[in-house]
């Protein structure tokens, strides 16, 4: 049966778009969401728990009940096909989904095809994925751990499980490295770049920079510098790549992702929106952090109803900058705007209430 909106993918726009609809409610339209699992796991929030401060069911949101709330049917699919001009969606489970329009919200993904699902690999992206995989091999830290992507999600992953190694009653000396192939934190503010590899030289995390991997074979990680790492774990935070079926979908894309006017359509296919990490605006460039995608959220939601009707749209601005809070292994944080540093006890608190917040909402 043909919905009105099929929502694809549980990421943080859709999150605060069903949000938005739970508040202002649509009864004769027909709202489906397809996804993976009942739950969407919040990005804010893993570092925290790969440091071993929250258990996994703190970090998820409940995007289950979240339909049910908001009036929407959910089905628990992962599309593997799409056809933007027969309007239908095909699951890994061989059903098709049609409809009249469409949102996708699915994220993206952080490592090489190449590499994704070898042996010794932690794709940090999918998150839903990192998180199941580091419940099972979070025990085997203790032959060393690489990090592959300095910027700021790699960094705070860094500190999280150097944390939890000591946790662990493992030696400060055991091996953990970030390995990035420019300058780590090069997108960040001179001073929280400054403040972040202060903590990371008293965390004794070994930084190599203009470098990239060669090779990963028997706990050894081989660097095209020549230079060779003790990892057994190697957590890929770098990178940023697109489902392959939504690369392949026909919908006009700047290298690989679908692009996007300002009122989050598909600048090919109208009756497609996209949003968050896996969509590229047309005019402007926007980083690919979560705020940006849980800000979009309730405009992209009004855009689809109003479409359905044929009502003027509204253009998503993204903000200049925002609040950054930066976990930093234990239970501390660091925060930046603007350019500015500070570093106060109480960030920490203030970071995990807004977090909290937005998973429990």
């Amino acid at each position: 049966m043909r919905c009105d909106v099929l929502l694809i993918g549980g990421g943080h726009a859709h999150i605060t778009a069903l949000r938005w609809l739970k508040k202002h409610p649509c009864p004769h339209k027909k709202f489906k969401l397809v996804n993976p699992r009942a739950y969407a796991v919040y990005s804010g929030m893993v570092p925290g728990f790969v440091a071993g401060h929250f258990d996994r069911s703190e970090v998820e949101v409940d995007l289950n009940r979240l339909c049910v709330e908001a009036g929407v049917d959910i089905v628990y699919d992962s599309i593997v096909d799409f056809d933007p001009v027969v309007k239908t969606a095909t699951g890994e489970t061989g059903a098709s989904y049609s409809f009249t329009q469409t949102s996708i919200d699915v994220g993206i993904m952080s490592a090489p095809a190449s590499i994704a699902d070898r042996k010794g690999y932690l794709t940090v992206k999918p998150m839903s994925h990192f998180v199941e995989a580091w419940q099972q091999d979070s025990g085997n830290l203790s032959e060393g751990v690489a990090l592959i992507g300095g910027g700021l999600g790699g960094v705070e992953l860094a500190l999280a499980v150097r944390h939890k190694m000591n946790a662990c009653g493992l030696p400060t000396s055991n091996p953990l490295a970030i390995v990035d192939r420019s300058e780590i934190l090069s997108s960040s503010s001179p001073s929280l770049r400054r403040a972040l590899c202060e903590r990371l030289s008293e965390a004794s995390v070994t930084i190599i920079e203009n470098t990239q991997v060669r090779a990963h074979e028997n706990g050894c990680l081989m660097l095209d510098s020549g230079q060779f790492l003790t990892a057994q774990l190697v957590l890929w935070t770098a990178g940023a790549r697109a489902p392959g079926w939504l690369e392949k979908s026909g919908l006009e894309t700047s290298g690989g992702f679908p692009v996007v006017n300002s009122c989050l359509q598909s600048i090919s296919h109208p009756d497609i929106f996209i949003s968050g990490d896996v969509a590229s605006l047309q005019k402007g460039h926007i980083p690919k952090a979560g705020v940006y995608a849980v800000r979009q959220g309730p405009i992209l939601m009004q855009n689809l109803i109003a479409k359905l009707s044929g009502a003027p749209l509204q253009d998503y601005d993204p903000q200049k900058d925002y609040l950054k809070l930066v976990s930093l292994g234990a239970r501390s944080a660091i925060a930046e705007k603007w350019g500015h540093t500070i570093q106060l006890p109480g960030l920490w608190g203030l970071k995990t209430l807004i977090d909290r917040s937005f998973v429990q909402d």
